[in-house]
């Protein structure tokens, strides 16, 4: 008789307002980073219902630009705190779009960091072609990069050209990317400057 009582409460709990997991609950407007958390884990974690993983993880990447463009790869580290995005801006993007501009953005993740890894091996050429993919791609560490190559590059492979240095800083930056200046000064996406 008392299982009855308790299994009957808590069916009818869970039909109330705020009773069940999905009922009442507003989704967070925060959430922070776990250990072993990637892009996927969150987007597939924090998706509405009826939004696929592509939606949720653009509306993530474009609701925290700054901090996904601060970083080399799209894994960030714990503690990390990111905007959850309101179900309509996620729903905003139909799920074809939402497809199409994931994948330039994990496409231009795998690029960069292959630049790396192929820049650390000392194979400027191989690096400086995967480091345009990425910059191509909207890779905003990726531009930062080039620009830095153009602007001065030590192994004497990119050759010096101003111009095409600036042009790739300004993307870098329009990407909210933070970077240092000649004086060691952090410009940041809004091109205010701090020490």
């Amino acid at each position: 008789m008392r299982q009855t009582v308790v299994i009957a409460l808590s069916l009818l709990c869970i039909g109330l307002p705020g009773g069940g997991l999905t009922q009442g609950r507003s989704a967070p407007t925060t959430y922070v980073v776990k250990k072993g958390d990637t892009l996927l884990t969150m987007a597939d974690a924090l998706k509405p219902p009826g939004a696929t993983l592509n939606q949720m993880g653009l509306a993530l990447v474009r609701a925290n630009q700054a901090t996904f463009q601060s970083r080399s790869t799209l894994q960030l580290p714990s503690g990390t705190k990111l905007t959850v995005p309101p179900e309509a801006v996620v729903m905003g993007t139909d799920p074809a779009t939402a497809e199409t501009e994931f994948s330039k953005i994990w496409r231009g993740d795998q690029h960069y960091r292959a630049a790396l890894a192929l820049e650390k091996s000392r194979d400027q050429f191989y690096a400086f072609v995967s480091y345009v993919e990425a910059a191509k791609l909207g890779h905003g560490r990726a531009q930062l990069r080039l620009a830095q190559l153009y602007d001065s590059d030590l192994s004497g492979f990119v050759r010096h050209d101003l111009q095409e240095s600036a042009q790739w800083y300004e993307k870098a930056r329009v990407n909210q990317v933070q970077f240092r200046t000649q004086g060691g000064r952090s410009e940041s996406a809004d091109g205010s400057m701090s020490p």
